[in-house]
């Protein structure tokens, strides 16, 4: 059961990186969650940085241990902890979209990311820690496409409550694990710009395409405008905005 621990911390450099500290001298047990106020050197994917105001977001990890789930199948991962955050979204009455591989929009705005950090083991995946970052209360940010619930709504939330439906929508959609037809299905019914056509960089070239589905490894598949259908990892295609 995830959540049946929690540890809140005042300030850490990264809650993924404290939790694997704790997996390190075995001092946590799978399902923990790690929570803190402020992270002062969070991290994200492709190396970028995740910067956060003290006190006004959802700041946690999560630690996972896995019985039986192959290497080709860890991108479920990603779904599933995507597909959770989107819940606690619409409870709030927020509209978000899951923008490949795994930063939540709203609109052109990021108002989450995760960073799924996997232990590798003979048989598969061992263990994972589940970084999310979501905006909360904070209303001001150093970056243009960023948004919050806050912002979103207008209305202040309570970290505890929103911290609370995140672990309860985990619970919720970790059978999706074992549906993985299911799982693809509710990823792409809610995937940013699925099916619809725009700008892509690829190897430093603008070109215009559509997304067509992504493959179970979690490769992008697109479709460009003069036909030829290309999949992707994430360092090799990126969005352009208008």
């Amino acid at each position: 059961m995830i959540g049946h621990k929690i540890i809140h911390l005042d300030t850490v450099d990264s809650t993924n990186n404290y939790t694997a500290k704790l997996v390190r001298t075995g001092q946590i047990q799978s399902g923990a969650v790690i929570l803190t106020d402020e992270q002062v050197a969070g991290r994200g994917q492709r190396g970028n940085t995740w910067e956060t105001d003290a006190g006004t977001n959802l700041i946690s990890s999560c630690y996972i241990e896995h019985d039986n789930l192959s290497v080709d199948h860890q991108f479920r991962l990603s779904q599933w902890v995507s597909l959770a955050i989107c819940k606690v979204l619409e409870r709030m009455h927020v509209s978000a979209k899951i923008k490949w591989p795994n930063d939540i929009y709203v609109g052109d705005k990021k108002i989450a990311g995760i960073l799924i950090e996997n232990s590798l083991g003979s048989k598969g995946v061992n263990s994972s820690i589940i970084g999310v970052g979501l905006n909360v209360n904070q209303v001001e940010f150093n970056v243009n496409r960023a948004t919050s619930i806050k912002l979103e709504t207008g209305n202040h939330n309570l970290l505890d409550a929103i911290l609370y439906a995140y672990i309860n929508a985990l619970n919720e959609f970790h059978v999706l694990l074992h549906q993985p037809e299911e799982l693809k299905k509710r990823y792409l019914k809610n995937l940013y710009r699925n099916k619809e056509r725009h700008a892509f960089l690829v190897a430093d070239t603008q070109v215009l395409g559509k997304i067509l589905t992504v493959q179970d490894n979690g490769r992008l598949v697109v479709e460009f405008d003069l036909g030829q259908i290309q999949d992707f990892d994430i360092q090799e295609i990126s969005f352009v905005f208008d």
